[in-house]
């Protein structure tokens, strides 16, 4: 748990003396399942308050001891926490008149916040284990009710903004990495840069990461193209790629265009030619294992994917060695199905294959939790 070092716990903080500022959740939904767990084991997990005694974290916990009308309570005091996200989570909202966050501002605070639930978070885990007792300063007893944890990245992004706007943050934080990393390559570099003063002018951020990701890989073909070590396929291939970006202006074309520019690259790169003339695909051999949310992300993107394109003109415009990629994508991608499909549970498989009631139990299970803060 990072960070957990920078503060202490205090067992007996007044109630009154903690603020609660300006908080987005507005609906803490039912809290009499909480206050009857906590009227019953006590609070097993403190809430989580700045040094001036401003609410971070547990804004459902604060209201449920209040509701049983404790005048004391224990809290984290978190310490280490920035005077700009302080005084945010402090502001009123009837005060709150200045003018909105810029893109880059509303990413720092939301990268400085993100860890701070996911603190909580983890430690509200810790003490909801069974028969685990709180490790934390003083605090001893059984924890036997667990309580859902939120999404960290959800939860700072709508303290920040308002909204559901993680994706949108994080795609900022990408470009401001990309802008103070020495190791990225000088082009993408000054191209962040530009962007992100583009992005804080204008608010929007979208077309600006389009463009830095466009970069990234304008700068990956040039790398091909320059490399006389690479195969002439390859090289090909890559200036090919190049030319046709030149043509393009739109950020979402760019960027779809480079990103498709380089895996054809890529492709390339991976096959070889036997003496017999036959083009043989190579896998790579390093591979970066990706998480549920980021595969279904992919096939969001890509979904109707080919209505977007005429079948005869891809027909008469692809080459060997791509068609032999794109048939090889196609077998791969239905030999991934059938082994995902074979992992389904039986509920879930009936469900699939229209069974009303294995349906309902599925809806069930999807159904979100309820945070617990």
């Amino acid at each position: 748990m990072g960070g957990v070092s920078e503060g202490h716990v205090e067992l007996a903080r007044a109630v009154t003396s903690i603020r609660v500022g300006y908080r987005l959740r507005n609906d803490l939904g039912d809290l009499d399942e909480l206050v009857a767990s906590i009227r019953e084991l006590g609070l097993l997990q403190p809430i989580t308050i700045s040094p001036d005694g401003t609410l971070i974290c547990g804004v459902r916990r604060y209201a449920a001891v209040r509701e049983l009308g404790w005048k004391t309570v224990n809290v984290w005091v978190r310490s280490g926490i920035s005077t700009d996200l302080e005084r945010m989570l402090a502001e009123q909202h009837e005060n709150t008149l200045r003018k909105p966050f810029t893109p880059t501002e509303a990413a720092r605070l939301y990268a400085e916040l993100k860890p701070l639930y996911q603190e909580d978070a983890a430690r509200r885990k810790e003490a909801s284990q069974f028969g685990s007792p709180p490790r934390i300063a003083g605090i001893t007893g059984p924890a036997t009710v667990a309580g859902p944890h939120g999404d960290a990245r959800a939860l700072a992004a709508r303290t920040v903004t308002g909204t559901r706007s993680d994706l949108t943050l994080e795609r900022v934080l990408e470009i401001q990495r990309l802008a103070e990393d020495p190791s990225t390559p000088s082009f993408v570099r000054e191209t962040a840069v530009r962007e992100l003063q583009a992005m804080d002018q204008n608010q929007a951020v979208k077309p600006h990461f389009l463009v830095v990701k466009a970069a990234q890989a304008t700068n990956e073909l040039q790398r091909l193209v320059a490399d006389q070590a690479q195969p002439a396929d390859v090289r090909e291939v890559a200036t090919l790629g190049l030319q046709r970006l030149q043509a393009l202006e739109r950020p979402e074309e760019l960027a779809r265009a480079a990103k498709d520019a380089l895996a054809r690259a890529r492709a390339a790169r991976n096959t070889t030619r036997t003496s017999g003339g036959q083009i043989v695909r190579n896998p790579p051999t390093e591979v970066a294992r990706f998480g549920v949310r980021a595969f279904l992300m992919t096939i969001s993107d890509t979904d109707y994917w080919w209505l977007h394109y005429d079948p005869a003109e891809i027909g008469t415009s692809l080459t060997a060695g791509q068609w032999d990629q794109f048939d090889d994508w196609v077998a791969q991608a239905e030999s991934f199905r059938v082994a995902a499909h074979a992992a389904v549970g039986p509920a879930i498989r009936s469900s699939a294959n229209g069974d009303g009631d294995s349906r309902r139990t599925f809806e069930s299970i999807r159904q979100p939790t309820k945070e617990l803060l």
